[in-house]
């Protein structure tokens, strides 16, 4: 089958896991002999290395709002778009850009007319602030299969976060207008995909995709490397990796690491990621050189660095869906500890998976990695019970449930 993948970031601009799993998906896809092509965005005034240079005219170069290139497998189109850059405007400019965002024409008809002309079967749609929500009426126009894959909550509050502490900030009267138009524009796509049960029922709670099949199927993962074993005086390696921004609770990792330094000295914290809050970080962990900041990894740096750590820890303060970071740890053995909001506490599964702590709460985060220091034979325990429940979340049994519900 000919299958459209849109999702509005992607290589070389990926930033977090809805990229990673749009990638995986990609090639899963491909591997399973379907064809594959990619509708994403790039930023304005970013000069894209064209690698392959027919556009959808059919002619030599791209215009200069679309570029086109072409890897190994993959075909994928780049429409420009200020959602890279928008965190850089005033508030008011970022309220018009949104409103500008659910109703842009003119990607409606360029993403439109690149669809017609591939005459794909079906279209997998992941997040779409950047390209537009008249993006699935362009789908339904067509009559192609539409399946929705939902990652946040970008169509219940423009902002896609839930923090702790501001639950309420989706029930304002101006968010349900918000999410009451969204659930119009998207109507109901064949099927809708949802990696948590808690991110489907927030969904549900503002009634969208009343029509649709509804199912929850966690994200796949790929295979990793096994996490090697903690030896004899082994420096303890906590892990942190992701985004570095305030709302994913670095300030809070970083001050119950150094409540739990004085009573064990052999332990180090490594910080892997990039972000806008990462100085702030900085300035938090001070001069304790046992903190280590290695900026953005690449897919092998990560997959060395989950090999080399004794415990991941999760410590964010927004409600999360299913993180990927999560899944890779269980696929490399790596106990997990994480902060017990959104569809986390599914993954974990009691504490049999990985261990939750009560999120801001700096003590109980402190006592969750002494315990992780202090327990080795319970933490291979959590490693071993997260290994084995990744595996039914394998790229071949998502790849199945995917052609299942276009078919």
């Amino acid at each position: 089958m000919k299958i459209c993948l849109i999702n509005n970031l992607y290589e070389p601009y990926a930033r977090g896991g809805a990229e990673k799993i749009t990638k995986i998906i990609a090639n899963g896809l491909v591997k399973a002999g379907h064809e594959v092509f990619i509708i994403t965005t790039s930023p304005y005034f970013k000069q894209l290395k064209i690698t392959f240079a027919k556009d959808w005219r059919g002619q030599a170069n791209c215009p200069p709002s679309l570029a086109l290139r072409r890897t190994s497998e993959l075909r994928i189109y780049y429409l420009n778009s200020l959602y890279h850059n928008l965190n850089k405007y005033p508030k008011v400019l970022r309220l018009v850009w949104h409103i500008w965002n659910m109703f842009n024409f003119i990607n409606y008809f360029r993403i439109k007319k690149i669809l017609k002309k591939a005459k794909c079967v079906a279209v997998v749609t992941n997040n779409l602030m950047g390209l537009g929500f008249l993006t699935p009426l362009a789908i339904r126009r067509l009559k192609i299969k539409h399946i929705h894959l939902v990652h946040d909550l970008q169509l219940i509050h423009p902002a896609g976060l839930l923090l702790f502490g501001q639950e309420n900030m989706i029930n304002g009267q101006w968010a349900r207008n918000y999410a009451g138009l969204c659930s119009r524009l998207f109507a109901s796509p064949k099927a809708v995909i949802f990696p948590s049960r808690w991110l489907r029922d927030r969904h549900l709670d503002k009634i969208f995709f009343i029509k649709s099949k509804r199912i929850v199927l966690p994200n796949p993962v790929a295979p990793a490397l096994a996490v090697a074993a903690l030896k004899d005086n082994e420096i303890f390696k906590f892990l942190y990796l992701g985004q570095i921004e305030k709302h994913k609770g670095l300030n809070l990792l970083i001050q119950a690491y150094k409540r739990i330094r004085e009573k064990f000295p052999r332990t180090e914290l490594i910080i892997a990621g990039v972000g806008s809050g990462l100085e702030q970080v900085k300035i938090e962990a001070g001069r304790d050189n046992s903190i280590k900041f290695l900026g953005r990894q690449d897919e092998a740096q990560v997959n060395k660095l989950l090999s080399v750590c004794q415990s991941l820890v999760v410590p964010t303060l927004c409600y999360e869906n299913c993180p990927t970071v999560i899944l890779e740890a269980f696929s490399a053995g790596l106990p997990v500890l994480a902060a017990d909001l959104g569809g986390i506490s599914e993954l974990l599964g009691e504490n049999t998976a990985g261990l939750l702590f009560r999120p801001g709460n700096v003590a109980d985060l402190a006592d969750k990695m002494s315990w992780a220091i202090e327990c080795p034979s319970d933490l291979t325990e959590l490693a071993r019970v997260g290994k084995e429940k990744v595996k039914q979340y394998s790229v071949e049994n998502y790849i199945k449930e995917l052609e299942g519900l276009i078919n």
